[in-house]
């Protein structure tokens, strides 16, 4: 049996997105989620099939939107507007 890292710990509100997304649902959190959160997140909305939106985008750094789009592959909406 390979042996699988666990995920870091989500936070509450992450861990509910996280539920929602697994019952199909689409969900829009905030760019204030840690970067590891959203990144499961996106990861999840691809391995779904759900869409994942990201408000308040503008708050975080080029790289970090383009490794959370990347875990997402195609199913992460961001919002830029300020």
């Amino acid at each position: 049996m390979p042996h699988v890292m666990p995920a870091p710990p989500l936070k509450p509100a992450s861990r509910k997105a996280l539920a929602l997304i697994r019952a199909s649902g689409n969900v829009i959190v905030d760019a204030e989620l840690p970067t590891s959160d959203l990144v499961v997140l996106a990861s999840a909305s691809a391995q779904w099939g759900a869409s994942l939106t990201v408000r308040n985008a503008h708050l975080r750094s080029e790289d970090t939107l383009e490794e959370i789009a990347a875990a997402g592959r195609g199913h992460v909406t961001f919002d830029l507007a300020e």
